[in-house]
C-alpha cells in the first residue's frame, strides 16, 4: 500500500530546524568555557538543574492535576472550547506567576523609584479582561453552526 508523500516536505524541515537548534545549543555550550569563570559555570549549571527540577517535579504535576480536573468540569465543551479554556487559565497563571515576582520585589524595594507601578491593580484587571474574552470567545465557540463532537459524547 502506499502513502502519499505529502509530509515529506515537512519533515525535511523539522529534521532541518532540530539539526540547527541542536548546533546552535552545541555552539552555546561549547562557548560557556571561555566566557564564564568556574564559579559562575557551576552557578548557571545549578540554576539550569534547579530549573528542571522545578518544571518536571512541580509544574508538570500540579498542570496534570488541573488538566485533569479541568476535564471533568469541562465535560460536554466542544474540544475548541475546552482549548480556549485552558489556554486563558494557563496564561492567567504564568501572568499571576511573573506579577507575584513582582509585587515581591516591589515590597523590598528600597526605592520608591523602583517598581512603582500598581501590579495588584493591573493583576486585577488583567484576569477580568480575560476571564470576559475567554468566556466571549467560548460561547461564540459553543453557538457556532459547527457540530463537532463534545467531550462528553462517546461513540458507540
Amino acid at each position: 500500500m502506499n502513502t502519499p508523500k505529502a509530509d515529506t516536505p515537512v519533515k525535511t524541515i523539522r529534521i532541518i530546524l532540530g539539526l540547527a537548534g541542536a548546533g546552535l545549543i552545541g555552539y552555546g555550550l561549547l562557548g560557556l568555557p571561555t566566557q564564564l569563570g568556574p564559579a559562575e559555570l557551576v552557578g548557571l549549571l545549578t540554576w539550569m538543574a534547579v530549573g528542571l527540577l522545578l518544571h518536571d517535579g512541580v509544574i508538570v504535576p500540579l498542570s496534570t492535576l488541573a488538566g485533569a480536573g479541568l476535564t471533568r468540569l469541562s465535560f460536554g465543551l466542544r474540544p475548541t472550547s475546552v482549548a480556549l479554556l485552558r489556554g486563558a487559565l494557563m496564561t492567567g497563571t504564568v501572568v499571576t506567576l511573573i506579577t507575584g515576582i513582582l509585587l515581591k520585589a516591589q515590597s523590598v524595594a528600597r526605592s520608591t523609584t523602583v517598581l512603582e507601578v500598581d501590579y495588584a491593580g493591573h493583576l486585577l484587571w488583567f484576569w477580568t479582561v480575560l476571564a470576559l474574552a475567554s468566556a466571549a470567545a467560548i460561547y461564540v465557540s459553543e453557538r457556532s453552526g459547527s457540530t463537532g463532537p463534545t467531550i462528553g459524547d462517546r461513540q458507540t
